[in-house]
């Protein structure tokens, strides 16, 4: 279940409100539940996804800090963007530069 999006599972912004969460939780619910499809392995594990996101994403404070840890895995990650993008066309001018390799946490 790491790794997942929670908003993403649940298919909603991440600026939607707790009635938005809980319709989109119930509308999932109704499609996925091991009773509507029973035998179905992935719909029982996709349903326990959906459980664990919406646990989450109901309670404010879990929410909250569920946010902030989204928030800085993106500063440490970065966000795919030079922070001051070179003005000049590349290849001109500017020296042959290493590419960047991430290192193993």
């Amino acid at each position: 279940m790491a790794g997942a999006f929670l908003y993403e599972v649940l298919e909603v912004s991440p600026t939607a409100r707790p009635a938005v969460i809980k319709a989109a939780y119930r509308c999932l619910a109704q499609e996925y539940h091991p009773d509507k499809n029973p035998g179905n392995a992935e719909a029982a594990s996709r349903m326990a996804l959906i459980n664990h996101a919406y646990s989450i994403l109901i309670d404010p404070l879990q929410r909250a800090r569920y946010d902030d840890n989204v928030a800085h895995a993106e500063e440490r990650r970065g966000r795919g963007q030079a922070a001051a993008p070179s003005r000049e066309p590349p290849g001109k001018n500017r020296p042959n530069l290493r590419p960047f390799a991430f290192r193993p946490l």
